[in-house]
């Protein structure tokens, strides 16, 4: 049985729409990185502060200072990929203590964090998801 050539036509359209689009994005098909529409000069409260602090002391050099990630070296955490229904706190908690295989992205696997507590990750969990909620990622 042949298809009609205006549904192949369509199919072969769509099929290397999809290679473009993917093939000018800077790490895959997940999207650049950094992100660049966050929110400009947020107010932390002072409940995520201790949060953002050990962010930036463990995490912003791969991925960013307000995690919009960093243009070869690691992904925007501010993305539709890690909000809570799709990558849980749990991942973000396995993440940092044992590293986890490249997926998503292409920046390489991610090393776990050294020496990191269970309460600083506990910290930056909290701040990234106020985070994500102030950039509309619930």
């Amino acid at each position: 049985m042949r298809m009609p050539v205006s549904f192949f036509g369509l199919m072969v359209f769509l099929l290397s729409s999809q290679l473009v689009f993917a093939a000018r994005m800077n790490h895959g098909a997940a999207g650049p990185s950094p992100i660049t529409t966050l929110i400009q000069s947020p107010s932390v409260p002072f409940r995520y502060a201790l949060g953002m602090s050990d962010f930036r002391r463990k995490c912003s050099s791969c991925h960013g200072q307000w995690a919009e990630g960093v243009a070869k070296t690691g992904p925007p955490l501010i993305h539709r990929f890690y909000e809570p229904n799709h990558h849980g706190d749990a991942a973000f908690y396995r993440a940092a203590r044992n590293g986890t295989k490249q997926h998503h992205w292409n920046f390489g696997d991610m090393p776990p964090v050294a020496d990191i507590s269970e309460k600083q990750i506990a910290n930056i969990i909290k701040f990234i998801r106020w985070w994500q909620q102030q950039n509309g990622i619930q």
